[in-house]
């Protein structure tokens, strides 16, 4: 565990975590995990069901992930299917995007361990480039991760319908550029997790879990 990692630190347990602050009644926010990850709704949602699969295990992207976890890929493939199928949202109707940094240097939202975003009902739409380069595209998940040398820093988004494409990012990007992108091109006002207070839709997916 990292003690400046605020997931390694909601992951142990603590409470001094953005989480908690917002939440205090919820103890954690985890609906779904196998071995090696969990799955726990995101906060500042750009859709409702708007998750993260983070690593149990502190690493600074899933590239890095991938390298040291042989089943990695396998656990990936099945958290999924669990928190979709909490969540009652199809694969093949969800965005995936990660920033896959390595150091604050390499710009990003703050956070420098693993997160993969899944959001729902946006499976449909095609985001384009981040870096301004030509991503490289894949047919599937895995294939795009696995195609990732874990050199350099990059970008991977993309759905079943377009691909998943993947950018080699030779300079920094600004603060939560992929998000901004993704909330622009779905129609989400609000694109800056730190500005979210309480969020309906957070509430509802913890009760459900622990319904």
């Amino acid at each position: 565990m990292k003690d400046n990692c605020v997931f390694c630190r909601e992951l142990s347990g603590r409470r001094d975590t953005n989480f908690a602050r917002l939440y205090p009644e919820f103890d954690g926010r985890v609906i779904a995990e196998t071995d090696d990850l969990v799955v726990f709704p995101c906060i500042g949602q750009l859709t409702t069901g708007h998750s993260l699969i983070v690593t149990k295990t502190h690493y600074s992207n899933f590239a890095q992930a991938f390298k040291s976890l042989p089943d990695l890929a396998n656990q990936l493939v099945s958290v999924i299917a669990d928190a979709q199928a909490l969540l009652a949202v199809k694969s093949d109707d969800t965005l995936y995007f990660e920033h896959g940094a390595i150091t604050a240097d390499d710009g990003g939202c703050g956070i420098y361990h693993a997160h993969l975003h899944l959001v729902p009902q946006a499976g449909s739409v095609k985001i384009g480039s981040v870096s301004g380069s030509d991503p490289i595209i894949f047919n599937s998940l895995i294939e795009a991760y696995s195609n990732i040398d874990g050199v350099l820093p990059y970008a991977l988004i993309g759905t079943e319908i377009y691909g998943f494409g993947i950018e080699s990012l030779n300079s920094a990007l600004p603060s939560q550029t992929i998000r901004r992108k993704v909330a622009s091109v779905i129609g989400c006002p609000v694109w800056d997790w730190r500005e979210a207070g309480q969020e309906h839709g957070m509430i509802e997916i913890l009760s459900r879990k622990l319904a």
